[in-house]
């Protein structure tokens, strides 16, 4: 009878020391689940190393330390103190023993370290235990715990405190690749600022003298006019005098034509840079009825229309709602798509405008027969200074950015555009918000 109640006592202390266990690795989990979650949530590498020695000393109840390795071969602490013990003195002692050689021999061969003074001190009665902190077979530093000699860590607690070094290695990790990113990021702001300035002042330098020479021009032309008006008409049949006018309009063109590429430019930098979104919200907005506005928007655009034997159709939805944007960019917006499709649409050809509405937008389509632009060349055609190969047949040339442009001001107006191309004609679409 005594040797059942003899087992059934061992029994019950071997299910009390299997429960204990249990929830001593029940709580190691849970300390490093916490952990773990400190880790991905922040980027702040103090912040989260100071939250890892704090949960560490409060679950082994010890002096925990982090010590790092600096660029610069410094050392530094991270330190939680749960003891009464005189934090300053330990703090010393983990220094002097994370830079002693030995250790550090011992802690690359080993992973980690558990270990004791033999001392008759009082001050030096502590077991001590390091385990290094690597990333990628880089030492960042080491995991250090002090704590009273008669305890030693458990199978358990080593367990714990190895994963806790790989979740520092990646706090470490992932703070420095921030840090480094945020450098990149504030370099290469710097680096746009003076873009933007040089590029402002680069511009404002090229405008000034084509306005003196577009002024000159306008001069110029008033002279002849006035020395034809004073020798009358014989003038025009002079070799020299029409030869002076040829050459008179290819400079008035060619100048008009780097005014207007210096102009985009100036608009784009001024879109990119965000000023003109400022601009907007302080501007008013205008209510637009688009039945009349695109009347009177492709009006200028009749006569060239009818010299080059284009037919232009224009379908407006019946109760297309009015929208509110800005009257101003959506006529730039829409004249460029317009003057597109008059430079590429062949003879006998047709351009058509359709205006219909949803719900919550307005939508426009600006279409031109007898041209299809490649699928290659779609991908590309809202590039700064990218134009189709071959296919100005008019040869008015251009500055490559007034798609760039188009898209940038729809963006602004927070509208979108896209292209469709194939079975002979090209569409762009855009598409605006209500309000």
């Amino acid at each position: 009878m005594s040797s059942l109640s003899s087992t059934d006592v061992d029994l019950k202390a071997q299910m009390q020391g299997c429960v204990v266990q249990l929830q001593q690795a029940l709580e190691i989990e849970q300390t490093l689940s916490r952990i773990s979650e400190t880790v991905r949530a922040s980027l702040d590498e103090t912040f989260s190393l100071n939250a890892v020695v704090q949960e560490l000393a409060l679950e082994l109840e010890a002096d925990c330390y982090i010590v790092l390795r600096t660029d610069t071969d410094q050392q530094r602490l991270i330190s939680s103190s749960s003891s009464q013990a005189p934090t300053s003195s330990f703090q010393t002692k983990v220094l002097s023993l994370d830079h002693d050689p030995e250790i550090n021999h011992c802690l690359r061969a080993t992973d980690y370290l558990q270990f004791c003074f033999n001392t008759n001190l009082p001050e030096e009665k502590f077991t001590l235990f390091a385990c290094s902190i690597n990333h990628n077979d880089e030492n960042l530093g080491n995991l250090w715990v002090i704590q009273a000699t008669s305890k030693t860590l458990t199978e358990l607690e080593i367990h714990l405190l190895q994963k806790v070094a790989k979740q520092c290695a990646i706090a470490i990790q992932q703070s420095r690749l921030y840090q480094a990113a945020q450098s990149q990021v504030e370099e290469l702001k710097q680096l746009n600022e003076v873009k933007d300035n040089f590029l402002n002042q680069a511009i404002h330098d090229l405008r000034s003298p084509l306005a003196n020479m577009q002024l000159a021009i306008h001069m110029l032309e008033h002279q002849l006019a006035a020395g034809r008006s004073d020798s009358g008409d014989t003038s025009q049949q002079n070799p020299a005098y029409i030869k002076t006018l040829t050459h008179l309009k290819i400079l008035q063109t060619e100048c008009e034509r780097e005014l207007t590429l210096v102009n985009n430019l100036l608009e784009l930098q001024r879109l990119e840079s965000g000023l003109a979104s400022e601009k907007q919200s302080l501007d008013l907005v205008d209510a637009i009825d688009l039945r009349d506005w695109l009347i009177d928007l492709i009006r200028p655009f009749e006569d060239r229309i009818q010299q080059r034997q284009i037919t232009l159709e224009l379908q407006i939805a019946p109760c297309l709602p009015t929208i509110v944007s800005d009257s101003d960019t959506l006529h730039r917006v829409l004249s460029e798509l317009l003057h597109n499709a008059c430079k590429y649409t062949p003879p006998h050809e047709t351009i058509s405008i359709h205006a219909r509405s949803s719900s919550e937008c307005v939508q426009i389509e600006i279409s031109n027969s007898g041209v299809e632009i490649p699928v290659e060349e779609q991908l590309r055609i809202f590039d700064k200074f990218y134009r189709i190969p071959n296919s100005d047949r008019w040869k008015q040339g251009g500055t490559g950015l007034g798609l760039t442009l188009v898209k940038e001001m729809l963006v602004h107006l927070r509208g979108s555009i896209y292209i469709e191309s194939g079975s002979g004609q090209t569409c762009f679409t855009i598409q605006l918000p209500l309000r």
